[in-house]
């Protein structure tokens, strides 16, 4: 019997899908079956009851998955001592995340990851903020949102709180003096990004810890915050972008925080992963190492 079969007869279980169970493992459907098959067949017994909806575990599976649990983990442990005695985690770790999430973090990480963990390969797959989590393959997936993620069944960790200002060049602003509050918005250029779920021309501000809304449009809507950021330093309209992405711009002058700075929002990072139970310690590495580091930059910009 094998530790890979049995982490995967616990995947299925969990989702009581083979399906849910190949997408949160990165594996086709069909490696899948194949494993849980050959599990059933060495120990001559059914794991699983199957309809042609769902899955549910037989009696010799309950028992299974309780065992097995205990097993992964003695597993997983040994594994850890291991690498600490050889002073090395190894394998590859597929991320994926939003470009601008990659850009704002990364660059300044992966010098000191690599420092750590030479033997950990990271893989990036940037995706578009308002896609749905659960439809990426990946072992961890960061998520830039004004809420909660999409889909609950994934685990989630908030790593991280951030504000999201209107800015625009001083040039603009000195073009436009009687522009003094969000609601005002609508009448003027806007430059449209990714807002994780929420759609790009619905813009945000808080007053008074009150939530408002406001429909803008304008000459440019991307899924980059960096291209958004260009333009209003241009002065082709305003900006709705976290702070920490234009920090530098604010400093040099190039760009100014409209409304003085107020009425901002906050948007949340997430890390997200899809198993409850078994998170495998290169895959935990990684996100202790993000959270770590996140939160210095963040701490340092603010």
């Amino acid at each position: 019997m094998k530790t890979e079969d049995l982490a995967l007869f616990n995947a299925v279980a969990e989702f009581s899908s083979l399906t849910g169970a190949a997408r949160m493992l990165n594996i086709p459907v069909s490696k899948v079956c194949r494993h849980i098959a050959q599990l059933e067949q060495h120990l001559g017994t059914r794991l699983f009851e199957r309809t042609t909806r769902s899955l549910s575990l037989t009696d010799a599976g309950i028992e299974l998955i309780h065992r097995s649990k205990k097993i992964l983990k003695e597993v997983e442990a040994l594994e850890l001592s291991i690498g600490k005695l050889q002073g090395n985690t190894s394998g590859t770790v597929t991320i994926a995340a939003p470009l601008d999430f990659i850009n704002l973090t990364c660059n300044e990480m992966l010098n000191q990851f690599h420092l750590e963990y030479p033997g950990l390969q990271l893989k990036f797959i940037s995706y578009q903020s308002r896609l749905n989590p659960m439809d990426i393959q990946a072992d961890l997936i960061f998520f830039v949102s004004h809420g909660n993620p999409p889909d609950s069944s994934m685990v989630g960790h908030k790593l991280s709180t951030m504000k999201r200002l209107f800015v625009a060049s001083p040039e603009f602003i000195e073009k436009n003096p009687e522009l003094t509050h969000p609601r005002q918005l609508d009448q003027y250029p806007c430059l449209l990004s990714a807002k994780g779920i929420q759609p790009g021309h619905v813009w945000l501000w808080t007053d008074e810890n009150n939530s408002n809304c406001i429909n803008v449009d304008g000459p440019l809507e991307s899924e980059s915050n960096e291209l958004c950021i260009s333009a209003a330093m241009s002065g082709q309209g305003i900006a709705w972008v976290p702070r920490q992405m234009c920090a530098t711009q604010i400093e040099s002058g190039k760009l100014k925080l409209l409304f003085d700075g107020q009425y901002g929002t906050d948007i949340y990072m997430w890390s997200l992963f899809s198993s409850r139970e078994y998170l495998p310690h290169r895959v935990k590495v990684v996100l202790d190492f993000f959270k770590r580091e996140i939160n210095i930059l963040l701490r340092t910009d603010n």
